[in-house]
Formats: C-alpha cells, structure tokens, sequence
C-alpha cells in the first residue's frame, strides 16, 4: 500500500491503524475507512491520505512528521517511511520492521517488545524508553539510529539494543534494567543515572557520574560475540574488527541503586 498526505498540516494526526496488520487481508476502500484523528476530531484514512494499492505487501508513506503511533503494536509485515515520522512510531511493537528515511520525533519504540526500527537521521526524546509511571521500557527488539538521539534513550530499558551512531543526549541509559546500548558518539550528561542493570558500550570518553566505580580493562567475551552478530545485519552498523578485538575499560554503577549496571569505554 502506498500512503501519501492529502495535506501539509501542523494538526497531529493519530493513526495506530497504520499497521500490516490492520491493512491484511483488506482493500483500499476498507483501508481507507479505518479510523484515525485529526486533531481532536474522529475521521477516516482516507481523509487524510491518497491510498493506493501498489501490489506489495509493504506499506510506504510519504513524509508524516506530525503523524504519531505508526506501527503501533505491529506484529510482522514492513513500514517504510520516505521522510520524518511522527511521535510514537512503533511503540509496543512485538515484531516486522519499520525504516524511517529522515528523522523520528520523540518516544519511537517505547515499551516495544520485539522488532526492529531503523532511522536514518535523528531520534527524539525517549528513544526505546517507558512511558510515565511504567516498570519498564523496550523489552526485546532491535533499534538503529544513524543519527543523533535525544534525552532518556532506553529509559528503564529491560532487554533488546538500542545503537546510537551519533550522539545521545542526557540521561541515556536512566534506571535501565538490562539490554543493551551502544553509542559511537559523544555521551551527554548523567549517563546511566540510577541504572540497576544492563550495559552501556562507548567510543567516545564520557564524564561518569561519581556512584559510577572503575573495575579493569580488558577484552569481554560476550561483547566480542555480541558485535559479531550485530555485524551480520543488513544495517550497516559502523564495527569494526579493532571493536571486536580491542580493550575497553569497565565500570559499575549505579552504586546508588542495585550497582550491577555496567559501562564500557573503548580504549584504543
């Protein structure tokens, strides 16, 4: 199916029912009546997108920068997004894959639970993280950002990767549980404040917290194997065989917690 804006708007547009599996089995006029909000007013796909059915099984939009929950608990298929997308992209997804080809606003794969998102440019806030007054944030799945990333990435983070390419803003990391993050650019501040659980890995020095505490350098095994795994996916992720057989230096923290978090530092 193909999804084009009939219009440029700053009015959000509220449309979980842009999922394959809402759009199985289904023909463009019953796609078309599937409900959406405009603002604070009920309409239907069709008032707000040119559907066409372009024999595929992939849904591709236009760029929808204001259009939130896209992907919404989707279970398989595939999303592909040729621009920005809006708030809430693939939150509580349990599987299939969505490709972004410019920038994701804030909360893209909250709470997901399997999957794997896919951004091109820039993610906002919350990044994989949990919504207010939840136990935890991303628990399985795969999240790839090419860009930079904003505040709270992998809040109270369970399980799954998240991987920064660019730069993390504060916060990262803030009471994960466990997973995995991995970030080549500059850290910002408060780095896996309150962090129980989990890892961290970093190839630029950041400025740790102080309930953060050195431990050694060295080579982890589990890491090695990690990277050789995230190497054989199709989404190019910048490793290189110098992070797969170099040192890095390990921290535990957050002391003020349960302290069993830990942080690597790549160490040339």
């Amino acid at each position: 199916m193909l999804l084009n804006p009939l219009v440029k708007t700053a009015i959000p547009v509220t449309a979980p029912c842009i999922t394959p599996d809402w759009f199985s089995g289904k023909s463009v006029e019953e796609v078309g009546n599937l409900p959406v909000y405009y603002g604070n007013k009920e309409k239907r796909l069709r008032d707000v997108f040119d559907i066409k059915d372009d024999g595929k099984d992939i849904i591709t939009l236009g760029s929808v920068p204001t259009v939130k929950y896209i992907g919404k608990g989707m279970t398989a298929g595939s999303i592909v997004i040729k621009g920005d997308a809006g708030m809430h992209l693939g939150a509580e997804m349990k599987g299939g894959c969505i490709t972004v080809e410019g920038n994701v606003s804030d909360w893209a794969g909250a709470e997901m639970k399997g999957g794997e998102i896919v951004v091109a440019q820039n993610a906002g806030h919350c990044l994989g993280g949990a919504y207010r007054g939840s136990k935890s944030g991303m628990n399985k799945g795969l999240i790839v950002v090419k860009g930079n990333a904003g505040n709270e990435v992998g809040g109270l983070m369970k399980k799954g990767i998240i991987v920064v390419e660019g730069n993390l803003g504060d916060a990262a990391g803030c009471s994960m549980k466990g997973g995995t993050l991995i970030c080549y650019g500059h850290p910002g501040n408060r780095l896996g404040a309150l962090m129980q659980r989990g890892s961290i890995v970093l190839y630029e020095s950041p400025a740790l917290l102080p309930t953060f505490t050195y431990d050694a350098e060295y080579n982890p095994t589990w890491l090695r194997v990690f990277l050789r795994e995230l190497q054989k996916t199709p989404h190019r992720i910048p490793i290189t065989q110098n992070h797969i057989e170099g040192t890095y230096r390990r921290y535990n923290g957050d002391i003020s917690e349960l302290g069993k978090g830990e942080i690597f530092v790549f160490h040339e």
